[in-house]
């Protein structure tokens, strides 16, 4: 019936898991949760989770180096033994007890792809972590309704349930290794398949909520990864049509002045950081910080910050 996949990275996902756990059990199906520990270099984190090997029904993988994203997604694919794969990130919460019931109506067939959602609680997290709740709440929380509307680009790693013969017609593009853009990749070869995602309100919390610096890097791992699609993806066009910063880029491109915002990005970072960083970042800035950056990286063909 349902394997449920997590991958793990520095990450306490004991009470997440249980809860999980619970609410499959209470539906009296076939289920599993599979557990992959991508080499967290936190060994707190390592040993509070070893306790999940003790839990029915539940599997705990280790690897000794880390993979990255994709490939322990596509691991965790290769080891599931039901037909629906339950997909989420190991630092989400169940909004409340419905989250496994909500997915079961979609078990039919091999072709479902359906996404449930990305919600943040109202309280804000402490000041060096605004940026990234801020970005989440203005920039992921939507509807089901509001998904629908561009279903393909709306594809979300974080929280999605699929048919596993449909997955492995697809897998994860382990060509990225880094933070970003694996989802976008996905979501792409389910349009080319013609298939259309399902959208519902079934959101999970996301509650590890990065750290302004950490969520800077991995913004800027983003943008290294666009750049590597810019050159290796058979389908420019279609990467410039879905992803709005390509779309700007493109446009920049044509006229010819990537070295002028690349020059903007060295001029202008000191200032945008201090802004991310403070009690009120500006998420206009943010997007332009973003687009200057892949510029930068474009203009003198590196991957330096």
């Amino acid at each position: 019936m349902l394997s449920i996949l997590i991958p793990i990275y520095n990450y306490n996902a004991v009470s997440l898991v249980r809860n999980l756990h619970q609410q499959a059990s209470k539906e009296n199906i076939d289920f599993e949760i599979l557990l992959l520990d991508d080499a967290s270099d936190n060994t707190c984190h390592r040993e509070e989770n070893a306790v999940l090997k003790e839990l029915s029904k539940t599997k705990l993988f280790e690897l000794p180096t880390k993979a990255g994203r994709a490939i322990a997604r596509n691991f965790l694919a290769g080891q599931a033994q039901y037909d629906y794969l339950i997909f989420l990130d190991c630092d989400s919460e169940p909004v409340d007890n419905q989250y496994i019931a909500r997915y079961l109506p979609y078990c039919k067939g091999n072709d479902v792809v359906v996404c449930g959602g990305t919600a943040y609680k109202p309280t804000p997290p402490p000041p060096n972590a605004y940026l990234r709740w801020r970005y989440g709440v203005s920039a992921e929380t939507q509807s089901a309704e509001e998904r629908s509307q561009n279903p393909n680009s709306r594809f979300s790693t974080f929280n999605f349930m699929i048919a596993k013969k449909l997955f492995w017609s697809i897998r994860f593009n382990e060509l990225l290794k880094n933070y970003g853009h694996e989802d976008t990749l996905f979501g792409f070869e389910l349009k080319k398949r013609n298939c259309t995602i399902q959208h519902i309100d079934n959101p999970l919390y996301h509650i590890g909520i990065d750290t302004n610096d950490v969520y800077l890097e991995k913004t800027r791992q983003g943008v290294a990864n666009l750049v590597i699609l810019l050159e290796n993806y058979p389908d420019r066009n279609l990467l410039i049509q879905d992803i709005r910063l390509l779309r700007v880029y493109a446009k920049i491109e044509k006229w010819k002045l990537i070295p002028l915002f690349s020059f903007a990005y060295l001029m202008l970072k000191k200032i945008m950081l201090f802004n991310f960083k403070s009690k009120h970042p500006n998420l206009f800035l943010f997007n332009l910080y973003k687009l200057n950056y892949l510029c930068y990286l474009r203009h003198n063909n590196s991957q330096d910050i």
